[in-house]
This record gives C-alpha cells, sequence and structure tokens, in this order.
C-alpha cells in the first residue's frame, strides 16, 4: 500500500488499507503554511512577522450581523434548521441575488450551506460520471483541483494563463491572462468536458474576468453543454470603477451554472462557514439529497443570519428585522480601505521593477507580482541557493520575517511568481512590511552585483510617498 506523503512526512503509517484516491488529495496551503507561520512567530526571532500569506478578512463581522447572531440564540434558535435553508431564508437570497444579476432567481435555486467550498464537493459528486473531464484555472484556487483529483484523479485539465512576454505590456504589469482560444484547444483536443470552474475576481491574482470573456464561454457552453462552477465570492470587492459581471447574467446560463458564493469575504465572516449556491432547481434537489447525508443542515441562528443580511426574517413566532442597508454601509468601507491597500502594495512592490513585476489591483484581496527576475539573481541562485518560488517563499519566512505563499502553490503557470493577500492591517503590516520586503530584495540585488532602481536609502521616502497619495486619511 502506498501511503500518502501527507501521512508518511509526519511518520503516519494506517495499520489498514486506506483509500488510495487519498493520493491524490491536495490541500489549501495557507492554512498549511499559516502553521510554519505560527512556529516561526513563537520562536521570537524577529520582532515581528509580516503577514502577507492568509485570506482572511481584515475587517471583523459588523456589529448589526454579531446583534442579529446574539437576538436568535437568545431566542433559544438552536434546534435543528431546514436542510435547504428556510424558505424565507432562502426567498431572501433569491429576491437579491435577482436584483444584482438581472435574471429571474427562485428560492428552489438556493441551497444555504457551510460555507462556499461544500459546492465545490457536491457539484464533482453530482455531475461527474466516469471518464468526465474537469477544467480548472491554472493558476487558480488549489481545492479545486485538489477535490477534482480525489474523486476524479486524472480527469483535470488547466486551463493556462497566457503569460505575457512583450516588454512594454510587463512594463504595465499585465504579466498573466485567461484566453478564451487557450480554452477552445483544450475542447478541441479532449471529448467528455463536463466542468469548467472560473473565479472572479480571483484568487490567487486578484485579476477579473471581463464579460467579453465570460460572453465567450457562454458560447462554448452552449456548444459543448458543460456546466460552470461560477466562484464570485469576491463579488462586490472590487477596485478602479470596476463592476462585477456574473455568469448568470447571460441569457440560458443559469441552466449550466453552479454559482458558488457566501457570506465570508463580503461580509466579514470567514470564520462563521456560512454559504450559498445558486443552481438549476433539479440540481438542488440533488444537492439537498447529499446535504442531509454530509451535514444535516446549516445552523439555525446563522440561517437567521443568512436571510436577515438581505431582508426581514420571521421565525417561530420571532421577527428578526433586515440588517441589509445598515450592513451595506459598513462593509462599502471596508471596501474603500482594501482598495488603497492593493493600489499601494501594487505600486510599492513595482518600484523595484523590473526584479519584480506587480499586477494591478483590480479585485479581492489579492496581488501575484513576478519575482522570476529575483529568483535569477546569481547570489539568490548561488550564494542562498534558491531554486524556486517556494525556496524563496520558505526564506523569506524563516530568514527575514516576511510571511507568503509561492505562485506554484496555485498552478504550475505561478512558478516564479509570489502571492500577497493585503488583507492584514495597513498600520501594523501593510506599510512596514513593503519598506521591509523593498530593502531585502534590494540587499538581494546588491550582492548580486546589480543595481536595483532604487537605492535602500529611499524606499523611507518613496513608500511615504504611497502612503501620503493612498492614506490620505493617516498621513505619515
Amino acid at each position: 500500500m502506498q501511503i500518502p506523503k501527507f501521512l508518511s512526512d509526519k511518520g503516519f503509517v494506517p495499520n489498514v488499507t486506506i483509500n488510495p484516491a487519498l493520493n491524490y488529495l491536495g490541500t489549501e496551503t495557507a492554512f498549511g503554511f499559516g502553521a510554519e507561520v505560527i512556529k516561526v512567530e513563537n520562536s521570537g526571532k524577529f520582532p515581528q512577522i509580516y503577514k502577507f500569506h492568509v485570506g482572511d478578512t481584515g475587517p471583523t463581522t459588523p456589529e448589526p450581523i454579531i446583534n442579529v447572531a446574539i437576538e436568535a440564540l437568545k431566542n433559544k434558535q438552536t434546534k435543528y434548521g431546514h436542510f435547504l435553508g428556510y424558505p424565507q431564508v432562502r426567498q431572501n437570497i433569491a429576491t437579491y441575488w435577482s436584483q444584482v444579476r438581472g435574471v429571474e432567481i427562485k428560492p428552489e435555486n438556493i441551497l444555504l450551506e457551510p460555507a462556499g467550498k461544500s459546492a465545490i464537493e457536491l457539484t464533482l459528486q453530482t455531475l461527474i460520471a466516469p471518464g468526465d473531464k474537469i477544467i480548472v484555472q491554472d493558476p487558480g484556487y488549489p481545492v479545486y483541483e485538489s477535490l477534482a483529483e480525489f474523486y476524479h484523479h486524472g480527469q483535470v485539465l488547466h486551463w493556462q494563463a497566457h503569460k505575457e512576454t512583450n516588454p512594454s505590456a510587463i512594463a504595465q504589469g499585465k504579466t498573466l491572462e485567461f484566453r478564451v482560444e487557450d480554452l477552445e484547444k483544450l475542447f478541441s483536443e479532449n471529448q467528455n468536458i463536463k466542468l469548467l470552474v472560473i473565479n472572479t475576481p480571483q484568487n490567487p491574482t486578484g485579476m477579473m474576468m471581463p464579460k467579453e470573456t465570460l460572453e465567450q464561454v457562454a458560447e462554448l457552453v452552449k456548444q459543448h453543454k458543460f456546466f460552470v462552477i461560477f466562484d464570485d465570492i469576491y463579488d462586490q470587492i472590487v477596485f478602479g470603477g470596476r463592476k462585477h459581471f456574473s455568469f448568470l447574467s447571460i441569457p440560458g446560463m443559469l441552466d449550466w451554472t453552479v454559482n458558488l458564493n457566501g457570506y465570508s469575504k463580503n461580509y466579514a465572516m470567514t470564520g462563521w462557514r456560512l454559504g450559498f449556491t445558486v443552481a438549476p432547481a433539479w440540481l438542488i434537489e440533488i444537492f439537498g439529497r447529499l446535504a442531509i447525508n454530509k451535514w444535516s443542515n446549516v445552523n439555525k441562528m446563522e440561517q437567521i443570519v443568512a436571510g436577515a443580511i438581505y431582508g426581514d426574517v420571521d421565525l417561530d413566532g420571532y421577527h428578526y428585522k433586515s440588517v441589509k442597508d445598515e450592513v451595506q454601509k459598513i462593509i462599502n468601507q471596508d471596501f474603500v480601505e482594501y482598495e488603497k491597500k492593493g493600489g499601494f502594495v501594487s505600486e510599492a512592490l513595482n518600484l523595484l521593477k523590473p526584479y519584480i513585476v506587480c499586477n494591478e489591483a483590480e479585485g479581492a484581496f489579492y496581488l501575484f507580482p513576478s519575482f522570476q527576475r529575483v529568483l535569477d539573481l546569481k547570489y539568490v541562485k548561488e550564494d542562498l541557493g534558491l531554486k524556486s518560488d517556494v525556496d524563496l517563499r520558505n526564506w523569506l519566512l524563516n530568514e527575514r520575517g516576511v510571511a507568503t505563499l509561492s505562485g506554484s502553490d496555485f498552478g504550475e503557470m505561478g512558478r516564479g511568481y509570489i502571492r500577497f493577500s493585503y488583507a492584514e492591517d495597513r498600520e501594523r503590516h501593510i506599510i512596514p512590511g513593503m519598506k521591509h520586503i523593498l530593502k531585502v530584495v534590494i540587499e538581494l540585488i546588491e550582492k548580486s552585483g546589480e543595481v536595483p532602481s532604487i537605492k535602500v536609502e529611499e524606499v523611507d521616502g518613496k513608500v511615504g510617498e504611497l502612503v501620503k497619495k493612498y492614506f490620505v486619511d493617516n498621513l505619515y
């Protein structure tokens, strides 16, 4: 029996045979690497670890949401809930979603679930038969491929982002792009493609998929009859006047879409594990049966909260007033802060072009700068012996006290990249962390006998200018 690496690495040896498919089960690096960050932090080696690794929200859950939960608990709303989600809760979600997506969505199109990941597993278990293939984005959120490989190993294809080589485009920070012609090639070369996963705004890149691209994908759906998992969990966190465009908004695509969404990111409720899925009614019927077998129901208190975020909820003789407008004002302020931090981090990293080339912050709270020129430095390769973005990630944490994630954690096309999450506190992590990172990279450049675009003594001043540009409410 071949023991999965994640067990053998820790010396665990099962005393019975286990499911061989576990050899295909990946993980989400942010959580595993997070344990390493805590270990280094607890060692006291550095005064502080600058944290850019976890995709958690900087803000905490808005107070009105917490108050609804407290009220529900005081009303003893602690018994089993509806396995799909109470009808009024699903109606509230459907009404809101119909308004913002411009398509009629009914309660029977909604499943309330414990966070968004559940929808990925339900879809893979329901739609994929032996021989069917799944397409994931590369780079992309690793759980899609992990679960697809676990349930249907060998059937996963990669929609690889086009890596820009044009110097002028690279100078503008455009290093990666998902092109429909590359997706079309996968269909021309493969049979039985049943499912495509799209995430926009995207983790890990922070890029948004344009409306025109999604409309081209919809034409492929009509031609080849495949489903799309459309993950837009960051749909409200968009910048620069951009507007999120939903795959559901394209006529006819509700029939071919499993829309994964929820409360974690927009509403700063990551720890609540509360999400919902929008899909054809027949698929929700199947999902509901699986839900009964897996988790029975989302707890009653959270179902009340889920409904009150979009409208009034009446349950068991109690009335819970909608907090929609009140909460929206609060989270809109959070989104403004995310946009400021994203612009700041992108510009700060680009101070060291061409050694670091960072994309523009479009949405979510991630950036995906290329560090390939840093990895190519003589000192980095020969003296430090760093050969990959994974090596660089580990070195940054263990030797310089900076926590990031390596680009290859998100796929082959992420090699040479480093993912930065800028969700953490501006004053404690983002601003001082950028100063520290720039100084570290300048050191690597100079030790390689090359000349950086700015000197180490210029860093504080240059970053200070960006602080004034983006954070005028709190000048340094």
